[in-house]
């Protein structure tokens, strides 16, 4: 049993490290939001509150880290400026078209993976190096790479792949601008969230299959 106890410690913390930001990014500020409202709080307030959430957990990474990272910093200063727009305008769309203009940083980093394929080797390739070095180890890093100037169906293939994610990011930064203009402020936080589960769900299954029929694992 002692043997196995550090194995079981390991994959518990992985797994409260996978969940805890889900809960942090996509649970907590539903639940602040949707509570409050059957509370009887008003749509701004809670709607603030439940911005509160993510800015706290950034504001206490950077406590932790005492490191000052940029994404960090944007977030925490894209909180503030919605919180001035909607303070100035008194209407609290203002807060949820801020939160929508945030999730547009996923629709550029879409723009950029779509503008790769055309030039050079796809982004892809350099954001999934990480993946394939925890797996492969710096030899199969190297092997998968070479890949690149030696198959001419891997090229291809994740020309395809690349093309799909950046087109699936750039359709969830949009839909959820869709949502923060033109659904009910009551209506629009759930299902801005919903966007990006229902992309990626659908994503998530067709890269695992398309990677595995067309050999581009590691």
């Amino acid at each position: 049993m002692t043997v196995h106890a550090a194995p079981r410690r390991d994959g518990r913390t992985r797994r409260a490290a996978t969940l805890l930001p889900l809960l942090l990014d996509l649970v907590l500020p539903l639940a602040v939001y949707y509570g409050l409202r059957l509370a009887g709080t008003d749509q701004w307030w809670s709607l603030l509150w439940s911005a509160a959430v993510p800015a706290v957990a950034v504001v206490v990474r950077l406590l932790r880290t005492r490191r000052l990272d940029f994404l960090a910093l944007l977030i925490l200063s894209m909180i503030g400026l919605g919180l001035v727009l909607s303070t100035l305008t008194g209407d609290p769309r203002a807060l949820l078209i801020r939160e929508a203009w945030t999730g547009m940083l996923g629709g550029l980093i879409g723009v950029w993976l779509l503008a790769s394929v055309g030039y050079g080797r796809p982004a892809l390739m350099l954001l999934f190096r990480s993946f394939v070095q925890v797996k492969a180890g710096k030899d199969g890093l190297r092997a998968w790479e070479a890949r690149w100037d030696e198959d001419a169906a891997f090229r291809h293939g994740l020309r395809v792949l690349t093309a799909v994610w950046g087109a699936a990011s750039l359709l969830n930064a949009l839909a959820q601008l869709a949502v923060a203009y033109l659904l009910p402020v009551d209506a629009a936080p759930a299902a801005m969230q919903a966007c990006w589960p229902v992309i990626a769900v659908p994503l998530f299954l067709f890269h695992l299959a398309y990677t595995k029929r067309h050999g581009l694992r590691a």
